[in-house]
C-alpha cells in the first residue's frame, strides 16, 4: 500500500466511524420529536456494499478493507434508527428496498454477459458516492429556512472532504477515472456542507437532552424522515 492509499483508508474509516455521532441525534429526537433524516445512512450502506463489490472485482485490498468497515458501521446505524424510531416498519421498508437495489446491481455485474457490465457497475458506484455525499444537502431547504445547520454533521463533512481529496489523488495515481472524477465532485459537495455549517451554525444540536416531550400516552416520540 502506498502512502496515499494508507491515508485514504485511514480517513475513510474515520469518516465512517464519525457517522456514529448521529446516535446522539436519535436519542435527542426520541425526547424532542425532532426529525432525523435517514436517507444519508441508507445511501451510505448501499454505497459501501457496492464499492466493496467493486474492490473485489478489482482485487483492490484497500477498497475492500475500508468498505467492509463502512458496511458494518452503516448497518449498525440503521439498526439504531430502527430501535429508536416510533415507526420501525418505515425503517424496515426503506432498508429492504436498499438491500434489493444492492442485490440487483451486484447480480447484474456477476451474471451479465454484456462486455460493458463492469463499466456500467462502476458508474453506479460513482453515482452512489455522489448521492451519499450530496444526500445531506437534501435538507438544504430546512437549513436555510430555519437558519440552522444542525441536520449536517460537521465531523462527517470535514472527514468526507479530506477523504474525497485523498481518493481523488489515489484515482489519479492509479489512472482510475471511476475513482478520480466522483471524488473530485464530492470534494465540492463537502465544501458546500462545511460552508453551510460555518454560516448558519448548529444551535439546535447544542440543546441539552433534558426536556422530554411525550405523546398523549407518555411514550417518547422519534420521527424519522427521508
Amino acid at each position: 500500500m502506498t502512502t496515499v492509499s494508507v491515508l485514504a483508508a485511514a480517513v475513510t474509516i474515520a469518516m465512517f466511524i464519525s457517522q456514529l455521532s448521529i446516535i446522539t441525534e436519535l436519542r435527542r429526537a426520541q425526547r424532542t420529536r425532532a426529525s432525523v433524516p435517514i436517507l444519508q445512512f441508507l445511501v451510505s450502506f448501499l454505497s459501501s456494499v457496492l464499492w466493496l463489490k467493486y474492490g473485489m472485482l478489482k482485487t483492490d485490498q484497500t477498497i475492500i478493507f475500508v468498505n467492509t468497515i463502512g458496511t458494518i458501521v452503516a448497518t449498525y446505524i440503521l439498526a439504531c434508527f430502527w430501535w429508536y424510531s416510533a415507526k420501525p416498519r418505515y425503517v424496515e421498508s426503506r432498508f429492504l428496498l436498499t438491500v434489493v437495489c444492492g442485490l440487483l446491481s451486484i447480480g447484474y455485474v456477476d451474471h451479465s454477459s454484456d462486455p460493458w457490465a463492469m463499466d456500467a457497475f462502476s458508474l453506479v458506484c460513482c453515482l452512489m458516492s455522489l448521492v451519499f455525499l450530496g444526500s445531506p444537502l437534501s435538507q438544504i431547504g430546512n437549513v436555510i429556512r430555519l437558519r440552522d445547520a444542525s441536520v449536517l454533521l460537521p465531523s462527517v463533512a470535514s472527514l468526507a472532504f479530506a477523504n474525497n481529496v485523498l481518493w481523488s489523488v489515489y484515482g489519479y495515481l492509479h489512472n482510475d477515472a471511476f475513482m478520480l472524477f466522483p471524488n473530485a465532485i464530492g470534494t465540492a459537495l463537502c465544501a458546500l456542507q462545511l460552508g453551510l455549517i460555518g454560516y448558519y451554525g448548529r444551535a439546535a444540536a447544542n440543546l441539552p437532552l433534558t426536556a422530554i416531550v411525550k405523546d398523549e400516552e407518555g411514550v417518547p416520540m422519534t420521527e424519522i424522515s427521508a
